[in-house]
C-alpha cells in the first residue's frame, strides 16, 4: 500500500464585526480570505500585513498570514506569526495544530511532537491534533503511540477516510494484517467507488491468503478502473496462486491486450503458459517481455533458459 500523502489544510477564519474595527481593515482581512483561498499567496500576504499594520493585535490576521507563509514554503516566518497568535490567544489551537505542522515540516520531529501534544491537551476533542500527532508518531517509527492517536480521532470523527486509511497503513506496517484488512475493510465502506482502495484491500487480502476475497476486490477495483494493469496483472496472480491455471492464464491474456506495454503481464502470462505446458506460447510471451525492456537481465536470461530446453 502506498503511504498516504499528509498535508497541512490551511484554515483560513473570517472577521467577526466585534474583532476587527473599521470598514478598511475589514475590506483587507476579505480580501485577504478571498487571495488565499484562490492560491495567490503572496498577495494574500500583502492584504494581512496591512491588517496588521492597523491592528497589530489581531490574531487571527497573524494565524492567517502564517498559513500564507507556510504554503510558500517560508516556514520560520510562519512559525513566528503562529508564536504571535497563540502569544495574542493562548488557546488559540488551530494556531497550536498549524505550529507543530510547520515544525514537522521543517524537520524538528521534536519541536514539532511538544507542540501537536500540546494542541492535544488544549482542546481533547480537536480530532486534528491526535491525527496529525499520529503521523507524526508514525514517521517517527513509534507505531503503538501512533495508533493511540489514531484511534483518539476515529473516536472523534467516526467517518474520517483518512484517519482510517493511515489507521490501517500502520497496522500493516506493524505486521498485524488481520487488523489493517479490518480497517481497510471500513474504509471501503466509506469510499466505495475509490479504486486504490479496493485494491489496496485487495492486496491485502491476497497477502493474508484470502484469495476468494481478494479476487472480489480487484474486480471491483477493474470495474472501477477497468484496464489498469497493476490490477489485471494482480487479479491473475490470484487465480495462480488458487492453483487455477486456466483463468489466470486467460486473466494474463487479457492483461496484455489492454496493455500491450505491460512488462510484468507478458512475462507472468509466459509463466503460467510453462507451468501449463505451453513452451512455444511461453516463449513468445518471454520474447515480448525481453523486447519491452532489452536491458532487463533477469527478462533475457528467462528467454534464453527456455529457448535452450527447445534446442533454438
Amino acid at each position: 500500500m502506498n503511504p498516504k500523502a499528509f498535508f497541512l489544510t490551511l484554515i483560513l477564519v473570517a472577521a467577526s464585526p466585534v474583532a476587527v474595527a473599521g470598514d478598511k481593515v475589514d475590506d483587507h482581512f476579505r480580501r485577504g480570505n478571498a487571495l488565499a483561498q484562490q492560491h495567490n499567496w503572496s498577495a494574500a500576504a500583502v492584504e494581512y500585513r496591512a491588517v496588521l499594520e492597523a491592528r497589530p493585535d489581531f490574531s487571527e490576521a497573524h494565524y492567517n498570514l502564517a498559513n500564507v507563509l507556510n504554503a510558500q514554503g517560508n516556514r520560520s516566518e510562519a512559525m513566528a506569526e503562529f508564536r504571535r497568535a497563540l502569544k495574542l490567544k493562548p488557546d488559540y489551537v488551530e494556531a497550536q495544530n498549524n505550529l507543530g505542522l510547520a515544525l514537522e515540516a521543517a524537520g524538528d520531529l521534536e519541536r514539532a511532537a511538544i507542540e501537536l501534544r500540546s494542541a492535544a491537551r488544549l482542546k481533547p476533542e480537536f480530532a486534528e491534533a491526535h491525527f496529525n500527532l499520529g503521523n507524526l508518531l508514525a514517521a517517527k517509527g513509534d507505531l503503538n503511540a501512533a495508533l493511540s492517536e489514531y484511534r483518539l480521532a476515529l473516536l472523534l470523527k467516526p467517518a474520517d477516510s483518512a484517519v482510517v486509511e493511515n489507521l490501517a497503513q500502520t497496522f500493516e506496517k506493524k505486521g498485524e494484517a488481520g487488523r489493517s484488512i479490518a480497517a481497510l475493510r471500513q474504509l471501503a465502506q466509506l469510499q466505495p467507488n475509490s479504486f486504490e482502495v479496493h485494491f489496496n484491500l485487495a492486496n491485502e487480502l491476497a497477502g493474508a491468503g484470502d484469495l476468494d476475497a481478494a479476487l472480489m476486490e480487484y474486480r471491483l477495483a477493474l470495474v472501477l478502473r477497468p484496464g489498469d494493469a497493476a490490477a489485471e496483472d494482480n487479479l491473475g496472480y490470484a487465480f495462480e496462486e488458487k492453483g487455477d491455471l486456466n483463468r489466470a492464464i486467460v486473466q494474463y491474456r487479457v492483461a496484455v491486450k489492454s496493455q500491450p506495454g505491460d512488462v510484468k503481464a507478458h512475462y507472468n502470462l509466459g509463466r503460467a503458459l510453462e507451468a501449463k505446458g505451453s513452451l512455444e506460447d511461453a516463449l513468445g510471451e518471454y520474447r515480448r517481455a525481453s523486447e519491452i525492456e532489452p536491458g532487463n537481465a533477469g527478462l533475457k536470461a528467462e528467454y534464453e533458459r527456455l529457448a535452450a530446453s527447445l534446442g533454438r
